[in-house]
């Protein structure tokens, strides 16, 4: 018996994808309070840079860092205390994860 669900959208077209694989390129350390930093990947053709940040560690900070993704240039930089905005993360020790979308 498989177990699951199901939607479509207006066309009758499968449009849930649950879970969706992901290929990870690389992974790099970001300690408390970092706010600057680089890594550079290689980005085969028809794909884009994504990242997410994984924290390590329980102690609050009010800094925060912005990560951009230009071509295979992940770079880090210091957001405001207050910007709470699209790829802006709090400035605590973990872990910034770069994986692959198809463009």
């Amino acid at each position: 018996m498989a177990w699951g669900i199901q939607t479509w959208d207006a066309s009758g077209n499968p449009n849930n994808y649950g879970l969706v694989p992901v290929s990870v390129v690389g992974f790099f350390s970001v300690t408390s309070g970092q706010q600057s930093g680089s890594a550079i990947y290689t980005v085969p053709a028809g794909f884009v840079i994504e990242v997410l940040q994984v924290c390590s560690d329980t102690t609050y900070t009010t800094k925060r860092r912005r990560v951009t993704v230009s071509g295979g240039t992940i770079t880090i930089v210091a957001a405001s205390d207050t910007d709470f905005g699209a790829n802006t993360f709090p400035a605590i020790a973990g872990f910034v994860i770069a994986y692959l979308r198809a463009s």
